[in-house]
């Protein structure tokens, strides 16, 4: 992580990822796409999507969800994407085709992993397997739940979930979560990579200023009560005034509780 001395109020909680060793690669533009950001607006130009505009300008780096299976490849760069929270792995197949796939924390630069059905050097991270082959305990990360599906869970930075048990058919993988965690349900034959996805300070970046949200496509969040009547039911009025007895959105549906008064039996 990067902090900074407070030498303007926008730095004083400023903290981001050291992106320092993380490179470009230019020359592959097939693996790059122009992408239409969203405005959160409709065709009318109306707002649809709250707190949501384009932000900056940005590529789309065509992700490998697949894998190739049985042909070993190597890790030639580590690189920043934009559209994800976690950096991705730039890797050359022993075939001679170059692909992006999700970076996985603790990868070595040059060496060789695999994405097999086979069983041997598997304890190895960054390597990919069937659930089958892999021991309980096993850390994984970027799940497919099927033989020839794509990677659909544990994608973001940081994360990784816990093969619990196999039993009857089905593997249970434990999954990080708010307050408790869940139990994934996935055949034998989905697959998984050891270990945890790259970019794991990501929780911790503070962006220190509004710009940089804008940057990242995040429009102000407005109080109800600091809108016009029109816009808003805690809206209007004259001065400062409080909020209702239940709180509600925007289409006047409660959302925080609702107080409940008995009536008195005559």
């Amino acid at each position: 992580m990067l902090y900074y001395k407070a030498i303007t109020p926008s730095m004083r909680h400023l903290c981001l990822v050291n992106k320092k060793n993380l490179e470009k690669s230019i020359f592959l533009p097939s693996l790059l796409l122009k992408k239409n950001s969203c405005y959160g607006r409709n065709k009318d130009g109306r707002i649809t999507v709250f707190h949501k505009e384009c932000g900056h300008k940005k590529l789309y780096r065509l992700v490998d969800f697949f894998y190739l299976k049985e042909i070993p490849y190597i890790v030639e760069s580590i690189e920043y994407d934009p559209n994800r929270s976690s950096f991705i792995n730039l890797i050359f197949y022993k075939n001679g085709v170059y692909s992006f796939i999700i970076a996985t924390s603790g990868v070595i630069l040059g060496n060789t992993y695999m994405c097999s059905i086979k069983l041997y050097d598997f304890l190895k991270i960054g390597n990919r397997s069937f659930f089958l082959n892999l021991p309980i305990g096993s850390i994984v990360h970027n799940i497919s739940t099927l033989l020839n599906s794509n990677s659909k869970y544990l994608r973001a930075a940081g994360v990784s979930g816990i093969l619990v048990k196999k039993e009857k058919g089905y593997a249970y993988i434990k999954l990080p979560c708010s307050g408790g965690f869940k139990l994934l349900k996935s055949s034998l034959y989905g697959f998984g990579t050891l270990g945890k996805t790259s970019n794991t300070s990501f929780r911790s970046i503070k962006f220190g200023k509004a710009g940089r949200s804008r940057w990242y496509g995040i429009r102000p969040t407005v109080r109800g009560v600091a809108m016009n009547p029109v816009d808003h039911p805690h809206g209007g009025g004259e001065g400062k005034k409080s909020k209702k007895s239940s709180p509600t959105n925007k289409w006047a549906s409660v959302i925080k509780y609702s107080r409940k008064f008995k009536r008195k039996k005559s």
